[in-house]
């Protein structure tokens, strides 16, 4: 009964410990013991610029005609989840909404740009995969669905094998501030004696729009 008692109150420190644990953390993945504020990012610091995990914060400056309008400390390592939060921080310390937001490919999302429109703001923000579209390769691409043909009066796609991707199902997804996204999923019509099955299969079997 001793052994069991040690072993049980054990477990409950061990619990105890993780909610604390989970508490600090909140919505993060991870958060330094030495400054729980402070959440593991990938730095890239050396010569190398190979990325390492080290506790940081991300923070994020607004600039007017070369004028400092706003600053953000956030926790969060990635800068599409910072967008919102940090221009109606902006909003309310300056009481002004700026119309046009220029930022880089960095805070491109479908949560964002939705944001910007429905705030009637313009938004300057470079798609994120803007760059690797314009490159041969990406072009090339016969799995991509920029690069099938689409039907709008049918609502469906065309493989390069002439098979039609037809409307499967809609999936939900929400992200770390809560905005939810729809995709439409597409699944071919029949894709037996296809060349391009072996590569394919697994990209087109639920194809996003």
């Amino acid at each position: 009964m001793q052994r069991d008692y040690e072993k049980l109150y054990r477990y409950l420190e061990r619990l105890d410990n993780y909610n604390k644990s989970l508490e600090i953390c909140g919505k993060r993945k991870s958060y330094s013991k030495t400054d729980t504020d402070a959440t593991f990012m990938r730095m890239k610091e050396d010569h190398m610029l190979n990325g390492q995990l080290k506790p940081g914060y991300n923070v994020q400056i607004g600039v007017e005609s070369e004028y400092i309008v706003g600053v953000g400390l956030f926790p969060n390592p990635t800068d599409t989840t910072t967008l919102i939060p940090f221009l109606e921080r902006i909003r309310k310390n300056t009481e002004k909404k700026y119309e046009n937001i220029i930022a880089d490919a960095g805070y491109a999302s479908e949560e964002n740009y939705t944001y910007l429109e429905s705030e009637e703001q313009n938004a300057y923000i470079k798609p994120a995969d803007y760059e690797i579209s314009k490159k041969r390769k990406y072009k090339n691409d016969i799995y991509r669905k920029e690069n099938l043909f689409y039907d709008e009066t049918g609502d469906y796609f065309v493989c390069h094998n002439g098979k039609k991707l037809i409307f499967a199902y809609d999936s939900k997804r929400k992200s770390q501030n809560g905005y939810e996204t729809t995709r439409r999923n597409y699944i071919c019509e029949d894709c037996s004696g296809c060349p391009h099955r072996e590569n394919a299969i697994f990209r087109f079997s639920y194809f996003p729009l």
